[in-house]
């Protein structure tokens, strides 16, 4: 994996093929904040070696409505481009609304990170 730069809102790491990425804010409640997620994690898509992304929102009480359109425009373009993205440790209040929206039509999301590398493994 090449260098990758500072990130604000994210910790990258990798397991096999798959891209950890562990978004570190806690709150993304403002809509500068979503903005700002989304643009690191398009930085971190458009990577040549980020074939497989695992988002793990561990660390996440909050996502607001930007951050919910963030993460549908990141995995409408990480698909269109071949990629494959899953999203993980989800916490209760925020894949309530990930359902509501729809998020889970349009991308798989597991209850723990092993599941979703467990899940990449078998695809």
């Amino acid at each position: 994996m090449a260098a990758t730069p500072e990130f604000q809102h994210l910790k990258v790491s990798r397991v096999n093929d798959v891209v950890i990425v562990e978004i570190i804010s806690k709150d993304l409640a403002s809509p500068a904040a979503a903005r700002e997620l989304g643009n690191e994690l398009a930085l971190i898509s458009a990577q040549d070696w980020a074939k497989q992304l695992l988002l793990n929102f561990k660390r996440i009480s909050y996502l607001s409505s930007t951050g919910f359109a963030v993460l549908f425009r990141l995995v409408s373009e990480f698909t269109k481009k071949g990629g494959q993205l899953k999203i993980s440790n989800l916490e209760h209040s925020i894949r309530l609304g990930a359902e509501i929206v729809g998020l889970d039509k349009v991308a798989d999301i597991y209850d723990t990170e092993a599941a979703a590398l467990a899940a990449f493994k078998q695809a």
